[in-house]
């Protein structure tokens, strides 16, 4: 299929006069932003608005269609998922699963019924335009006499301040919400810390209220705190749910959900924990499920298969008494809806396979193992990524050394 004046729309959003700046800023939210689409359409982000105007004047002019557009994004394996979300919420005629992919692969032409909310697709373009072309040049020449500042600074063009809110990605400041520089290393010391590591060193240590505290603040990488998407939610999508810590954890539902994720291979470690009552031991005890979650980029694929980890914790005599190592296959259209961890899905993302599809491999029960060993046993029966998800998710543990 000819792209051609896909492409030529493309440019033209690249070659507007606010995309270095916005690129410059959407680089610095630490998150593709393919994943605006993830979810229930909110609206346009603030921060795209501007452009998304502009863009929609430049598709006006242009002769390319709707399904131009999508059969251009499809190409790309994120934009796939952005696409299929786009027609499977459209407000037109309803598709199912195999009805998008077949649209989505050439197979068949979108159907004249189908209505996609009109700026979500031009938001779709200009994401994917601004996530194919991100800032990359970081000569301090030239990036210094771009930088816009509002406030008094010094000869190395620092503000002081006073009266700000240190964030997980970036700080609260004048009722402005400005991401940290790129060159400030986000990484927290705990999943739960509200801000990354050297501030928190810093502010644990020495009152920096009293300090004279300096940071450089360019106004290309603030938005009115009205507006601002604050990075708890940012933080929250890497990690949410309860903190795990076996016997001391507060279990506030019959059923507990923990998601932790790796936002560079967006990798997601699924944790389970549900109640239950052992009536021979006159006890409660918890399953604890642990389940690998990997992106997928084949979506022509029949089947996804994943590693899932299954004990019985008792909390009140602090072991387990039953383990077992199971791999659990989906049909690849459930499992998408599963991973996309969406409320108004049908499929949540604690769905579970079929008994035929959950294949157990091995299972040791009625005896007691140890808070330690369960731990040792799980980690060394998940991948790599997934490791490091759950160290992390029971690092405030006993365990965690």
């Amino acid at each position: 299929m000819d792209f051609s004046n896909v492409e030529k729309v493309v440019n033209k959003i690249k070659n507007l006069g606010t995309f270095e700046d916005l690129s410059y800023y959407t680089l610095h939210l630490g998150v593709p932003l393919w994943r605006i689409f993830g979810g229930q359409w909110k609206g346009i982000p603030y921060y795209l608005l501007t452009i998304c105007e502009e863009v929609e004047e430049i598709l006006h002019q242009s002769d390319i269609t709707t399904e131009d557009i999508l059969l251009y994004l499809a190409n790309s394996d994120q934009y796939f998922f952005v696409c299929r979300n786009l027609l499977a919420a459209n407000k037109g005629k309803s598709l199912n699963e195999s009805e998008i992919l077949d649209i989505l692969s050439f197979q068949t032409r979108l159907p004249q019924e189908v209505m996609i909310n009109r700026e979500s697709l031009v938001c779709a373009i200009v994401s994917y335009t601004l996530d194919t072309n991100r800032f990359n040049n970081w000569d301090f020449r030239l990036i210094g006499p771009r930088e816009k500042f509002q406030y008094e600074i010094t000869d190395y063009k620092l503000t002081r301040l006073k009266e700000f809110e240190l964030c997980p990605e970036g700080l609260i400041y004048d009722d402005k919400n400005y991401l940290y520089n790129r060159f400030i290393n986000r990484e927290k010391l705990g999943n739960f810390d509200t801000m990354p590591a050297v501030f928190k060193v810093l502010s644990d240590n020495i009152p920096l209220d009293k300090a004279d505290f300096y940071l450089r603040l360019d106004e290309r990488l603030s938005v009115p705190l009205i507006n601002a998407q604050i990075s708890y939610k940012q933080f929250s999508e890497k990690f949410r749910g309860l903190e795990f810590n076996f016997s001391g954890t507060q279990l506030e539902k019959i059923k507990n959900i923990v998601v932790h994720g790796n936002l560079e291979t967006f990798d997601k470690l699924l944790m389970v924990i549900k109640k239950d009552y052992d009536t021979e031991l006159n006890e409660e005890f918890w399953h604890v499920e642990l389940e690998e979650l990997p992106y997928m980029e084949n979506k022509f694929q029949d089947t996804v298969c994943v590693t899932f980890i299954h004990g019985k914790y008792y909390p009140n005599l602090k072991v387990f008494k039953h383990m077992d190592f199971i791999k659990n296959q989906y049909p690849y259209d459930q499992y998408c809806k599963k991973y996309q961890d969406m409320s108004n899905n049908d499929i949540k993302i604690d769905f579970y396979t079929t008994k035929e599809c959950h294949y157990k491999i091995w299972c040791v029960e009625n005896i007691d193992i140890s808070e330690e060993t369960w731990y040792k046993v799980a980690n060394l029966s998940l991948g790599p990524i997934y490791k490091k998800l759950f160290d992390e998710i029971i690092e405030n543990t006993h365990l965690a050394d």
